[in-house]
């Protein structure tokens, strides 16, 4: 298997929401969907196993903006998002008892949503630190950023039933005009932080103490059920195996590791059911190796920070876990055959 055909994206049932808004705003979505991959008869069918690319998304959202004219669409969209678009895990996430392990549950299966960002969850004191990791060419997008982020918290009120304020959203992408910065301020509940090197999310921890009103035993236990049915095939797949691969690669890349299969084995093992060993034969059975998938990994990080971000070239490099800089020059040669500032300058031309 080719891994560069591999799909990377939102899951179809997720981004379909930006047609279906358009749709109810009686706007034609003929261009919208042409940029989500989709046809009309995807809106009301079954889309399991369809992905989204994130830069088709954000295709997607400018489309939007332009039919209706209104630059904060993608926030209104973000506030339609419900369980049915997350597909059986939003049922499951939302009949939990305890949001606690509604969080354990989405931390582990995130993957079911989107395989281009990777959440992990760290309590620090008395808050909660969620921070978005990419993978692949995710755009610094203004629009798919505050729908990305506006949904998130949209999904937590919705369920909650309470207005939730987060205390400080971090989004990696510049800000909007300040007209409309004043109206996300306004929105989320705090001052939002625009150009951040990655997407980041500080609330209360005491949030995942609240009373689930939707908790529900029965629901859970069905919908639970089904999401474990639709995770073992997911994770049969070698496409959506080897995104799952990507996701913990590029985590531990930008913590400046260079992982081995044995050091993400456990968290894989938990989520896969099974031994680095048997990992190991899945992937050669599909003709991969865990080595060339470290070097994708670090060539689409390299090259997406190298063209996307005003990053300095030393911390590129640290974020690819590299030891020394002139190490990543001469792997952006043979990439590119090019130097990585004339990498650079060819994404700001």
């Amino acid at each position: 298997m080719n891994t560069e055909t591999i799909s990377l994206g939102f899951a179809a049932s997720y981004a379909r929401l930006v047609a279906d808004h358009v749709s109810a705003l009686d706007l034609p979505t003929d261009s919208v969907l042409a940029a989500l991959g989709l046809a009309q008869e995807d809106l009301g069918g079954e889309l399991a196993g369809r992905w989204v690319p994130a830069s088709s998304l954000a295709q997607a959202l400018d489309c939007a903006i332009a039919l209706s004219g209104d630059p904060l669409v993608t926030l209104h969209m973000a506030q339609q998002v419900r369980p049915a678009h997350l597909g059986a895990l939003g049922y499951t996430l939302i009949s939990c008892t305890q949001f606690e392990g509604g969080l354990a549950l989405f931390e582990r299966l995130q993957s079911m949503v989107c395989t281009q960002l990777h959440a992990v969850h760290q309590f620090q004191g008395s808050h909660l630190v969620s921070h978005l990791s990419t993978v692949g060419d995710v755009p610094r997008h203004t629009g798919l950023w505050v729908f990305t982020m506006a949904s998130r918290l949209a999904f937590a009120r919705w369920v909650s039933g309470r207005r939730l304020e987060p205390e400080q959203v971090c989004l990696p992408c510049p800000a909007p005009p300040a007209s409309q910065v004043v109206v996300l301020n306004r929105w989320f509940g705090c001052a939002l932080q625009f150009d951040a090197l990655a997407a980041t999310e500080r609330v209360p921890a005491a949030w995942l103490a609240l009373p689930n009103p939707n908790a529900d035993e029965q629901l859970h236990r069905v919908m639970g059920a089904m999401t474990d049915m639709q995770w073992a095939r997911h994770v049969q797949d070698e496409h959506r195996l080897v995104a799952l691969l990507r996701q913990h690669i590029s985590a531990r890349l930008k913590k400046g590791r260079v992982p081995l299969l044995d050091d993400i084995s456990p968290a894989l093992e938990d989520a896969l059911g099974c031994s680095a060993r048997q990992l190991q034969r899945r992937l050669a059975e599909h003709r991969l190796s865990f080595k060339n998938l470290v070097e994708q990994v670090r060539r689409d990080q390299v090259l997406h920070e190298l063209k996307h971000t005003g990053l300095p070239l030393t911390e590129v490099a640290s974020r690819a876990a590299y030891a020394e800089p002139s190490s990543m020059h001469r792997a952006v040669r043979r990439w590119t055959g090019m130097t990585p500032l004339a990498v650079r300058q060819e994404g700001a031309s």
